[in-house]
């Protein structure tokens, strides 16, 4: 503490507020430390979440089992009852490559054979037509820039699936960094730490 208080008191720091800190400190590590009583058993319960009342219901739940078995944690997890998905169940049966959605396709070029790769939530018949006139798709500006060429919207490859357009725009991202297309202009220095940053958002757990 001493050759603490020098040093602060040689970068300016005034006297009071170095004693003042340090007789904090000192108070607050030498307080008694009140043990927690440790949980022994860890128990989870799986709930449909139907409205707001449901994380009431949680709440006086967890209370009444940790009051009367102390030696367990006890935490309560919702699931959606229901989702759009379990009530369109055919849609993952469309053999239609057109008719797809939510997945990771893969456009050439006919003439030099250009690869760009790319994902929608959305129909891909509709993505395709996005391409095809945007002036903001890499595909139109590649015939824009080459008139004599031509991208083979009508010979789409779909690479990948995805549960989530969450889960497709991460697919897409590594699909372009491995496969590195000549017309994927998002690909940079900078694409490895967006997966990162997704991963983090989809996995808070693993942030260290």
């Amino acid at each position: 503490m001493t050759k603490l208080k020098i040093i602060l008191a040689k970068n300016d720091y005034p006297d009071e507020i170095i004693k003042d800190t340090i007789d904090k400190y000192i108070a607050r590590i030498t307080l008694p430390k009140q043990l927690k009583p440790q949980k022994e058993l860890k128990r989870f319960i799986v709930l449909p979440f139907v409205n707001r009342k449901a994380e009431d219901f949680a709440v006086r739940l967890k209370a009444l089992v940790e009051d009367n078995y102390t030696q367990v944690d006890f935490n309560v997890a919702f699931k959606a009852p229901r989702t759009i998905g379990n009530m369109f169940p055919f849609k993952d049966r469309i053999r239609d490559i057109a008719s797809q959605s939510l997945v990771v396709y893969k456009i050439n070029c006919e003439t030099c054979q250009a690869e760009y790769i790319g994902k929608t939530e959305r129909i891909l018949a509709h993505r395709m037509k996005e391409h095809a006139k945007s002036t903001k798709s890499a595909c139109y500006q590649h015939v824009i820039d080459n008139p004599d060429h031509s991208m083979g919207y009508d010979k789409i490859q779909v690479i990948d699936r995805a549960s989530s357009d969450f889960k497709a725009k991460m697919k897409e991202l590594l699909h372009i960094l491995h496969k590195k297309p000549e017309l994927n202009k998002q690909l940079n220095p900078q694409s490895k730490y967006e997966i990162k940053t997704l991963i983090i958002q989809a996995y808070p757990q693993h942030r260290q």
